[in-house]
């Protein structure tokens, strides 16, 4: 057999289109998985500047002679009440380990904690926040932390909006509620909840 100009007898060493979409599916790939782990990274260095920050935080206050409990939750996150429920619960939740719950109830009982505080950071969709409750009466300071993704601040926000003020919620991981605190304003927690619309069926991060 006599070979022909550009006849190539072994059919597969011709690249075919198939295989050029599964190389262009194997790089897209990788460049997903890059994105995620770098993802995951800046949000782990972001969680640990959050530790960070508390701890500098609960620091300044016990140079002042403040008793602090600072806690670093297990999960977080605001909570809304549902759009039919004029009256039902919204608010900042922190969800605190077993181990921490006697503290915390101690320092609750002990003060009134008027004046309070939100120090809040960004990173992709997600809000990194160390709240902060002092009662200057008794020098007592609690401070939590915790993070969140930034679309299930919407329900809540839309109610704290409504209403003017704000709750911070505190249990354990079986739901008992040891702690609730009542907060006036809520811009603290939404820096950007005035720009919302008046449906909260229309709103978007917050």
């Amino acid at each position: 057999m006599v070979d022909t100009p550009g006849h190539v007898d072994d059919e597969s060493d011709v690249p075919t289109d198939a295989t050029t979409d599964a190389a262009e599916a194997v790089e897209a790939q990788n460049r997903r998985a890059e994105a995620v782990e770098a993802q995951a990274g800046q949000l782990k260095a972001a969680w640990k500047d959050t530790i960070a920050d508390m701890e500098a935080i609960a620091e300044e206050w016990r140079e002042e002679g403040y008793e602090v409990t600072d806690i670093v939750s297990v999960d977080a996150g605001p909570i809304g009440r549902d759009s039919n429920d004029d009256d039902g619960e919204y608010g900042m939740e922190f969800v605190i380990p077993d181990d921490d719950a006697d503290e915390f109830v101690e320092a609750f009982q002990a003060g009134e904690y008027g004046q309070y505080d939100v120090y809040r950071g960004e990173v992709e969709a997600d809000a990194f926040i160390v709240e902060e409750l002092v009662d200057h009466e008794v020098e007592r300071v609690v401070l939590l932390a915790g993070a969140y993704p930034l679309r299930d601040t919407q329900m809540c926000a839309y109610a704290a909006r409504e209403e003017e003020e704000m709750f911070t919620f505190v249990r354990t991981l079986d739901k008992t509620r040891l702690g609730t605190f009542r907060h006036d304003g809520y811009r603290k927690f939404f820096p950007r909840a005035d720009d919302l619309p008046e449906d909260p069926m229309e709103f978007e991060l917050v």
